[in-house]
């Protein structure tokens, strides 16, 4: 059954997307006695790692809510776009618009995490308590750390937020509302991205050992601290109360998911509707959590027919990807180290995958080594419902080693009903080899991201934009940006564009974030290993390059030898006081453009939580 939560968001969305005007039911609402394990609702909004793997472009509205009933996501990334669009033209009488000032540093703030950071193709969570406003208090990003030494938290919830904000929030410096240490285990670390509840007030993560790994689901204080109150700091945190169920503020429950296996790449995903979580581990095995947000008490689901599910049984590398739920397929979509791709039925599983796609290039039971696998796949797939290739959902498979001849890295487009099989030229497009003739470059390819023209049109007139590496670019190689248009709705590398990134051999693209903010189409993507930069290049029919050599640029912001590159980026919305922002995590101990993060009694070259204005990288 469908959460109270989100219902009343879909009839707020809804009059959004439809021109009709929003009254000031934005604040929060308590839910009847017969819901009231549906706790609080109001207009707010997650915006976590899952965003971006199951898109609806080029919907009519009432397409998009009929949709959002099944999973609100659609409805979140639709909602942001349309006040991104038009806010003034959907959105009663307001105070007046306040421009946002360009930054004066390439900095807006860096916080202290420490020695914890989010890994490159891991997220942090934002929440945005009202779709159209900015709250100070209410609005935060939670960031959940691999934890390489100490006792210090490795779960931080920072607001407000919004230091360009007029009047700025707590002065122009953000806080660290919450942190708490949630460390169940010996060993334990979050090394995957969080999921949060529909309603910002809880959140779901995974923790993990060497050999084990375990689901928990805490709950954040309700409000979210303001200063100068706060429940723990990154040095000093809290610790959660152990509960059987997610219902009292600082709480966790905790779910051994296995003993014999780790988490090491495999987020949570959170099908709201259902309150349920599906979460992949080391070993291939695929579970099924509920209920996760409602207020029960979470708990595998285990039976002798269905779950869980025997997904990757590969001689080589059975680390799977986090899995994404499409609905409308009525499949799982789930990848794994060695280079597969695989469908699960939703319903009745029977304990295995419904198809598998070969992707990268596999271990093919060679001893002498030469067909040991490529990069794999470690990203999770793209779902997407394209009106413009209608007939069945796409999915979209992103390896640094394909398994056609002649493709180094690339991206694979398959129908979502695909059976057992394997990528070929017609489906494949390359991202770059070592000589030119097929071979692997040795690093990864993380997930893209597609231009706003395709927000619109889908695959009719839109473009992928995957990071990759130069042809023939040698072990390792350098990256690559490249720009695909689609043609017959099939991606395609006929009139494709790309630019080189840098020089530095061996360096890897973050996962890319693309948000098209009413006037300017902008991609966001970290990059680094020994070197570090964040970049922005400005999407039109082309990419163009950004600036990165010398002192930081309006393209980009540099840290040589300490960046490191960053986590995957979450965005802010394009808001009218102190939002269109994105946040991410270092991934190199140190200063970010020589202003550092530390604080006094922790480490003197901590990792940092950074914030930037999406208009200070144009």
């Amino acid at each position: 059954m469908r959460g109270f939560a989100f219902r009343w968001f879909s009839v707020a969305a809804g009059s959004l997307l439809l021109g009709l005007p929003l009254s000031a039911q934005a604040g929060r609402e308590t839910t009847s006695p017969a819901n009231g394990s549906q706790e609080q609702t109001h207009l707010g909004y997650p915006h976590d790692w899952s965003s971006r793997h199951l898109l609806m472009p080029g919907m009519r509205a009432q397409d998009v809510l009929a949709a959002g009933d099944r999973d609100p996501r659609y409805v979140y990334n639709m909602v942001m776009r349309q006040v991104a669009e038009g806010t003034s033209r959907r959105l009663p009488a307001r105070a007046p618009r306040r421009p946002i000032p360009r930054p004066t540093t390439k900095i807006d703030w860096a916080v202290s995490l420490e020695n914890g950071y989010v890994p490159q193709n891991q997220f942090p969570a934002k929440y945005q308590f009202d779709v159209v406003a900015e709250d100070c208090n209410a609005d935060y990003i939670v960031f959940g750390l691999t934890v390489t030494s100490g006792t210090q938290a490795n779960l931080v919830g920072i607001n407000n937020l919004y230091t360009g904000a007029s009047p700025q929030c707590n002065s122009g410096s953000p806080w660290v509302a919450f942190a708490y240490n949630t460390v169940t285990q010996t060993g334990g670390q979050i090394k995957t991205s969080p999921t949060l509840s529909a309603d910002g007030t809880k959140v779901a993560f995974v923790e993990s050992t060497s050999t084990g790994s375990y689901f928990h689901v805490l709950v954040l204080p309700n409000p979210i601290p303001t200063p100068p109150s706060q429940s723990g700091s990154v040095l000093t945190p809290q610790t959660p109360t152990s509960c059987a169920t997610p219902t009292t503020a600082g709480c966790m429950t905790t779910l051994t998911i296995q003993t014999s296996a780790t988490d090491s790449n495999s987020s949570p995903w959170v099908d709201y509707g259902t309150d349920t979580a599906y979460v992949g581990a080391d070993n291939g095995l695929l579970y099924k959590i509920t209920p996760v947000f409602g207020g029960g008490a979470p708990a595998l689901v285990s039976d002798a027919s269905n779950w869980p599910v025997t997904v990757s049984t590969n001689k080589y590398n059975t680390v799977l990807t986090a899995p994404v739920v499409d609905d409308t397929a009525g499949l799982i979509f789930i990848g794994d180290g060695e280079g597969y791709l695989y469908s699960v039925k939703l319903a009745s599983p029977a304990k295995t995958y419904a198809a598998q796609q070969t992707i990268g290039w596999v271990y093919d039971g060679t001893t002498d080594g030469s067909g040991k696998a490529g990069t794999g796949v470690v990203d999770p797939p793209i779902a997407v419902t394209d009106p413009a290739n209608s007939a069945t959902d796409q999915v979209f498979a992103f390896t640094g080693c394909s398994i056609v001849q002649g493709i180094g890295g690339a991206v694979t487009q398959l129908a979502a009903n695909f059976t057992t099989g394997s990528a070929s030229a017609t489906n494949t497009v390359d991202l770059g080899s070592a000589s030119g003739n097929g071979d692997c470059t040795g690093k990864n390819v993380h997930s893209g991201a597609f231009d706003n023209a395709f927000w619109l049109n889908g695959s009719t007139s839109g473009h992928m934009i995957t990071c990759g590496f130069v042809q023939s670019g040698g072990v390792p190689s350098t990256p690559q940006m490249y720009f695909f248009p689609f043609a017959s709705h099939v991606i395609t590398s006929t009139g494709k564009s790309t630019f080189q990134i840098n020089n530095t051999k061996g360096d890897e693209c973050s996962p890319l974030t693309e948000f098209y903010n009413g006037t300017t189409d902008r991609l966001f993507f970290g990059v680094g290993s020994t070197d570090g930069f964040l970049e922005a290049s400005t999407i039109t029919t082309s990419l163009s390059t950004p600036t990165c050599s010398g002192a930081p640029t309006s393209s980009c912001v540099t840290s040589p030898s300490v960046l490191g590159g960053s986590s995957g980026i979450v965005i802010d919305n394009q808001l009218s006081n102190g939002g269109t922002n994105i946040y991410f995590s270092t991934m190199a101990k140190g200063s970010v453009n020589g202003q550092k993060c530390n604080v006094s009694g922790g480490a003197a070259n901590p990792y940092c939580a950074v914030k930037l204005t999406q208009s200070g990288l144009q």
